[in-house]
């Protein structure tokens, strides 16, 4: 429990970072939307900006309080210059379902609770690549950034491939409690799984305007089993969902800039993020500038290039360092049985429950109206790049024996969950107001 005050405190620290950066550039929002992507804006920037001082030789030791005196004097000048606004917090009188909405996602974050206070963290890949590498970080041991060392980015734990993002958050956190803690170890979880549940229900209710389909769509997300599971496990395949849902949600908007910045969000916390969901918010960027000018477009899609350039450190420091998308070899061939391992381990599996059947369901019912539509051709076309990045990754390449081994493949999916709910509940929407009309 020692742990918690430095964990709510890196998080306020981290909506602040988040807001004052917001700030910058008016939009009108409102202040949940403000307050989701503030959460996910300061993790990003405070660990990239930690990250690249480290890349320059200063050491962790240091990096963090010059960051963290950057960012306070950054938000006492936008504070005094008027640029940083409390808002205009307004919540309206919930309806029943959203009053069993409140409850079933409740239930999950209690249960994440128990599970950080009375459990130790357990799964494999959690114990090396993402806590046990943070670990290493945090004490200063078996840590290195010379390539030559076998301690280079805490190798010898976890893969030195993986992007740093969780890693360096509760490195950082740890150092604010002043002592390494298992719940330190997964507390982001909890935070990137209320974002992904707040992103999906204002996104939808800022598109439709229909109170039970945002409650809808954001029960969906909260009833995926293993997000359950996530919200407290220690990995960072939820991160990636949650920067993935924030950066289509920031596309809708119009927020371009925005919409990149997320986009290089799911990349930093893990490299599928660069290979599954980039190319598709890429597309979706551009698709959604239909009827536009070409000059329009491209500074439209220009600025997303732009926000997704702001990860251009650790992308310099992967290519210097040959660090590529994945710690063993990546040979191509289509490997037969992976459609009946798909429809066996992704339809029928336990793990996403009835999702998946849903979202194809829908995909079908509603292609035809979305294909009809502008920004329904775009969702359509990221859904089915993702999705069809998916089918090659475990299809024909190595990845296939996670496939058949029926591990990463759960995970993945479970990342691309809140994007496919997104997705086809604009469906949904598009298609009972077509048929009203």
């Amino acid at each position: 429990m020692t742990a918690f005050p430095a964990i709510c405190g890196h998080i306020a620290f981290n909506v602040v970072v988040g807001w004052t950066l917001l700030s910058l550039c008016r939009r009108e929002r409102a202040w949940a939307e403000t307050l989701s992507l503030s959460i996910l804006l300061g993790m990003y920037a405070e660990t990239l900006s930690v990250a690249t001082l480290m890349f320059l030789g200063v050491p962790l030791s240091d990096a963090g309080p010059v960051v963290l005196a950057l960012a306070g004097g950054g938000a006492a000048v936008a504070l005094y210059r008027g640029r940083l606004r409390l808002p205009r917090v307004s919540v309206e009188r919930p309806r029943w379902y959203e009053w069993l909405l409140l409850v079933t996602v409740g239930e999950k974050v209690l249960f994440a609770l128990w599970q950080l206070t009375r459990t130790h963290i357990y799964f494999d890949d959690a114990l090396t690549h993402w806590s046990g590498r943070a670990r290493s970080l945090f004490g200063g041991v078996n840590w290195s950034l010379d390539p030559a060392s076998p301690f280079f980015l805490a190798g010898h734990v976890g893969s030195p491939h993986y992007p740093l993002q969780t890693i360096l958050w509760r490195a950082l956190t740890a150092r604010l409690s002043g002592a390494w803690d298992d719940a330190i170890a997964r507390a982001d979880g909890l935070v990137f799984f209320a974002v992904i549940i707040g992103a999906i229900w204002l996104a939808v209710r800022r598109f439709s305007g229909v109170r039970w389909l945002a409650a809808g769509a954001a029960f969906t997300a909260s009833a995926v089993p293993l997000h359950a599971w996530h919200a407290a496990a220690g990995y960072s395949d939820i991160a990636v969902e949650a920067f993935a849902v924030a950066a289509l949600a920031a596309l809708l908007r119009g927020e371009w800039l925005l919409g990149g910045v997320m986009a290089a969000g799911t990349a930093w916390s893990k490299n599928d993020g660069l290979v599954l969901f980039f190319p598709a918010l890429l597309i979706a960027a551009g698709l959604l500038q239909e009827g536009r000018t070409l000059r329009e477009r491209g500074q439209g899609v220009g600025r997303f290039l732009i926000g997704f350039a702001t990860l251009a450190p650790w992308l310099v420091f992967k290519y210097a360092h040959s660090l590529g998308v994945s710690p063993g070899p990546n040979r191509l061939g289509w490997h037969s049985d992976a459609p009946g391992l798909f429809w066996n381990t992704v339809m029928m599996g336990p793990t996403s429950g009835i999702l998946w059947v849903c979202v194809f369901g829908c995909a079908i019912w509603t292609g035809r109206a979305m294909f009809r539509d502008m920004t329904g051709r775009a969702l359509l076309a990221a859904f089915l790049t993702s999705l069809g990045g998916v089918v090659f990754v475990f299809g024909s390449t190595d990845a296939y024996a996670f496939l058949k081994d029926q591990t990463t493949i759960h995970r993945s999916m479970m990342q691309f969950s809140g994007v496919a709910i997104l997705v086809m509940t604009y469906g949904v929407w598009l298609k009972l107001r077509t048929e009203a009309s």
